[in-house]
């Protein structure tokens, strides 16, 4: 087996189609040599068209110019393969150049030529000599491309998939450093964001947001009981409905007050009197209405509702609670105004603020790991793939294993 270096395999591969297609290449360079001798004659015999300038008038010479020149850039134009250059795709290429030079010669030749031919019909014989020799060399390239280099052909076209070997190691190592600045940038951002919970930590440990979220608490749960004992709205809705289908008459009940106790009881109650004047009305009217089973309610629900409206007549656990609600909501105030005056608040949603954005920039930079790892892994097996491949078609043509060593750069 031949192990080689990726770098070093275009000229070990070069060496050896040298020796596989010794004769097929001998062949082409002894033609190019004589192809190559014919175009220079070519450009001689252009020179001797100028020589007859003399012997036209204007018109013919701009023509004769005209003529010479063309020809002159065209072939100019022909780049003749080196010695070490005897590829099929080299040569085909200079085939056709020499076909196209052809069509050159014949466009501008019938155009050009009528106006000078009978003074330059020495010159006319020697290139029609030279394009005819040329030709038959033209030929016998075309037929040795088409019969003998056929194997030729097939074995250099492997080696300009060997750029594809270079493409994925590129590739490779441009995933596997742009994988290295996202995990650095990942570490980066947790740290970041590590430090400001850690921050936030220690700035809810003050003492006035330990007892602002301890007031926050006994709002919460006194908020519950207050609807807990306000739970007949069922049967205010009912009532509602009631009156708004003029099913139901009640002189001077608030019903502006009642759609807004249904919409938020306890901002409404706190609105209220200090002894629930209105409050107090619409549950007396609602009583009677049950009392009289004008609500269409299940009498276990009656019964309850009933029960609830006497509790809230009978006790003041209601009117102690709503107090006790604008109590904490006064001392809530009051806590959340120190921690302004001290520049906490602002600093609490700084921080909070910033928290959100790393947040979002760390979920970001993972995404971007995770399709990145993807890119890399899928590249990782194409080059494996890939190489097995190319290896395989080159034991092939060479007769031999080869092992074509990829060395990274990370």
């Amino acid at each position: 087996m031949v192990e080689i270096e990726l770098e070093e395999f275009e000229e070990y591969y070069r060496e050896r189609l040298n020796e596989l297609f010794y004769k097929e290449r001998r062949v082409a360079r002894k033609l190019l040599g004589d192809m190559r001798e014919d175009l220079m004659k070519i450009k001689v015999c252009l020179d001797r068209f100028l020589e007859i300038e003399d012997k036209v008038d204007d018109r013919a010479k701009r023509s004769l110019n005209l003529f010479s020149d063309r020809i002159q850039k065209d072939v100019d134009n022909i780049e003749v393969p080196n010695d070490d250059e005897v590829e099929f795709s080299n040569l085909n290429k200079f085939k056709n150049s020499i076909k196209k030079l052809f069509v050159s010669i014949n466009e501008i030749g019938r155009k050009s030529i009528p106006k000078f031919q009978k003074e330059a019909q020495p010159q006319i014989k020697e290139l029609n000599f030279l394009t005819r020799k040329l030709g038959k060399r033209q030929a016998s390239l075309d037929r040795i491309l088409r019969k003998k280099y056929g194997d030729a052909k097939a074995a250099e076209d492997l080696l300009e998939k060997a750029e594809k070997l270079f493409t994925l190691r590129d590739n490779i190592e441009n995933a596997r450093r742009d994988l290295d600045h996202f995990e650095r940038e990942l570490e980066e951002r947790k740290g970041v964001l590590e430090e400001l919970n850690q921050g936030l930590l220690e700035l809810e440990k003050n003492e006035l947001f330990r007892e602002l979220e301890t007031e926050k608490e006994k709002l919460f749960k006194l908020k519950i009981a207050i609807k807990d004992l306000l739970g007949f709205n069922k049967a205010l809705k009912k009532m509602k409905f009631a009156l708004e289908k003029e099913n139901l008459h009640i002189p001077n009940i608030d019903t502006n007050y009642l759609k807004n106790f249904l919409k938020n009881p306890i901002s409404t109650l706190r609105k209220d009197t200090k002894d629930f004047t209105t409050f107090r009305a619409m549950l007396v009217h609602l009583r009677r209405v049950l009392e009289e089973n004008k609500l269409n309610l299940k009498t276990e629900t009656k019964e309850k509702t009933i029960e609830q409206i006497n509790q809230i007549f009978d006790e003041r656990e209601l009117q102690d609670s709503i107090e006790e609600l604008t109590e904490l909501n006064a001392k809530i105030k009051n806590i959340q105004k120190k921690i302004k005056d001290k520049g906490l608040a602002d600093k609490l949603t700084n921080i909070k603020n910033d928290i959100s954005v790393n947040t979002v920039k760390l979920e970001h930079t993972e995404n971007d790991l995770k399709r990145k790892n993807k890119d890399y892994l899928r590249y990782l097996a194409s080059l494996k793939k890939e190489r097995e491949e190319y290896q395989n078609a080159l034991e092939k043509i060479l007769g031999e294993p080869v092992k074509i060593n990829i060395t990274f750069n990370f």
